[in-house]
């Protein structure tokens, strides 16, 4: 809603952003403040029974297959997927309850995880810390070009950091 100009201004995760600005690297969107909570990890897990611990490992266990990659994050999934110089891949989208897809219908998960718990539930097992998220305030770079919508943008940012500084 912020990148299509509907919102000036909101508050959402770091993943998100960073899975949208994947997708559209020249969105109009940018992060303006780091609100430091809502902590999750951006994770690739497998089944624990795959003999891998590590993304470096997967490349030999998964050499010649067609990796079936679950996530919500279709985007931080591609770009992890390429990155990794994984060569035959699919993404498999997915709308919560992601573990459930692994091992029948994919092969690695990309998820968030706050403790690892629902994970470690599942018999599944974290192979990699892709990044960490938090939640963050977003907003329209051309609605910045506004003067009065910048100056209350300005005024929300600097009072919620304020905030911070004193809650710390």
């Amino acid at each position: 809603q912020v990148a299509n100009g509907n919102f000036d201004i909101a508050i959402t995760g770091r993943d998100w952003l960073t899975d949208h600005l994947y997708k559209f690297p020249s969105s109009p969107v940018e992060e303006l403040l780091d609100l430091k909570y809502g902590w999750v990890r951006i994770v690739a897990v497998v089944d624990n029974d795959v003999p891998i611990e590590s993304s470096a490992d997967y490349k030999e266990y998964y050499q010649g297959k067609n990796v079936r990659i679950a996530t919500e994050y279709t985007n931080i999934a591609d770009y992890y997927a390429r990155s990794n110089h994984m060569v035959k891949y699919r993404i498999v989208p997915t709308w919560g309850a992601t573990e459930a897809f692994i091992p029948e219908d994919a092969d690695i998960m990309v998820e968030n995880t706050e403790t690892g718990g629902t994970i470690k539930r599942h018999n599944l097992k974290i192979i990699d810390t892709i990044f960490e998220s938090t939640a963050c305030i977003i907003a329209n770079k051309e609605s910045k070009k506004n003067k009065v919508k910048k100056a209350q943008m300005d005024k929300i940012v600097k009072l919620l950091g304020k905030a911070l500084e004193e809650g710390q």
